[in-house]
């Protein structure tokens, strides 16, 4: 054989076999296990704050941007929470925070916003905003626009510690290290809710 052609030959199948290799990793990373960027990004914000119980209004407007108060009915009791919107990993995510509030303070805001059991959600005046600045929040609940699949909650918090059936088809899964528990279907996440403190 011509020994350029030989050459030319060997050159070809080189650059097939890096060709298939590369081929292989890539696809081996889009299997393999993919990490939510926002859980990362809100770490030092958000998480770790809300894991010690540090975790105020206006930190986390200053983190997410102003959010917006709301009440609403949780189970027929009221609720003040506050709400952001954030993309991040190729959609957009709605979070809720809910306001710790003492119980006169709860009952003042219920009868300023005439609130009763099962009405809609109520948008709350910026100025009450303000004067709650510096109040805790309980929870957050971080919910994507489109379900996400499980493997992007695996990457980020790994296997849960405990998995309980919430009904057929439905489990919560929860990460106690990370404080938060993840509301699964089939191969599906729907929301992850943190603040799960240790009883």
């Amino acid at each position: 054989m011509n020994p350029r052609l030989a050459l030319r030959i060997g050159t070809l199948l080189a650059a097939v076999v890096l060709g298939f290799y590369a081929l292989g990793q890539w696809m081996a990373g889009q299997d393999g296990p993919r990490t939510l960027d926002w859980y990362g990004d809100y770490e030092e914000h958000l998480w770790e704050p809300l894991r010690s119980g540090n975790l105020t209004l206006a930190r986390t407007d200053a983190a997410l941007g102003m959010g917006r108060l709301w009440m609403i009915s949780a189970d027929g009791a009221p609720l003040l929470v506050s709400r952001y919107r954030l993309e991040s990993d190729g959609q957009v995510w709605r979070l809720q925070g809910v306001v710790a509030l003492a119980e006169q303070q709860m009952a003042s805001l219920v009868q300023a916003q005439a609130w009763t059991p099962g009405m809609t959600d109520q948008a709350v005046s910026p100025a009450v905003a303000a004067g709650l600045s510096g109040h805790l929040l309980e929870r957050v609940s971080v919910i994507p626009e489109e379900a996400v699949e499980v493997r992007f909650i695996q990457g980020t918090f790994g296997n849960p510690d405990m998995r309980m059936e919430v009904r057929p088809g439905d489990e919560a899964w929860i990460y106690g290290r990370a404080g938060a528990v993840v509301a699964v279907n089939g191969e599906l996440a729907h929301s992850i809710m943190f603040g799960l403190r240790p009883q």
